[in-house]
């Protein structure tokens, strides 16, 4: 497949191999061939972080993307368990427009967060949701080329991604009420 034609697939931060081989529209077993020459997990249900399904696509010659709110996300999680997230100067494009956004404008953030949850505390919100939540309040506020609709789809998107089973509808809550309070 020519990289110069060929559409480029789109894939969260985290992914089974089975996810990555429907995105890049290929057949699993040449993905698994890919993961097992580099001596990598590759049965269907492991997961692959960035790195690795962009080294995958890279030696299959299919284009890929990564969703900029998902490693966005990644990011803001590192910085917030104290992991290592790097440099945040060399964040690019969307990621680091999300990522310092947020950081910038945290304290205002979740002062809306907190004002819109009720009988939570953004301290007590599990860290993936407060992220998901800084992140869509961030694109609601400072994105005007983002429909609100499509800012709320993606912040319940990444909840119900890589969060609880009750952590969609809590960010689809929150960030409803906060987008009206935006335009009304």
């Amino acid at each position: 497949m020519s990289s110069d034609t060929a559409p480029i697939a789109s894939i969260p931060a985290r992914v089974t191999v089975e996810q990555l081989a429907a995105a890049l529209r290929l057949d699993l077993t040449e993905v698994q061939a890919v993961l097992e020459a580099r001596a990598e997990i590759s049965s269907p249900d492991d997961v692959l972080g960035p790195d690795l399904a962009m080294a995958v696509a890279r030696a299959l010659g299919v284009p890929l993307n990564i969703e900029a709110r998902d490693m966005a996300l990644e990011v803001l999680y590192q910085l917030e368990t104290g992991g290592e997230a790097g440099d945040l100067h060399d964040l690019k494009g969307r990621v680091g427009f999300l990522v310092n956004g947020v950081i910038g404008h945290k304290e205002e953030l979740d002062h809306e967060i907190e004002s819109a949850s009720e009988h939570w505390s953004v301290a007590r919100m599990p860290i993936l949701d407060r992220s998901i939540l800084r992140i869509g309040l961030f694109e609601l506020r400072h994105s005007k080329e983002t429909p609100t609709a499509v800012v709320v789809s993606e912040a319940v998107r990444l909840a119900q991604t890589y969060s609880t089973e009750r952590s969609g509808s809590f960010v689809n809550g929150v960030l409803a009420s906060l987008a009206r309070t935006a335009q009304g």
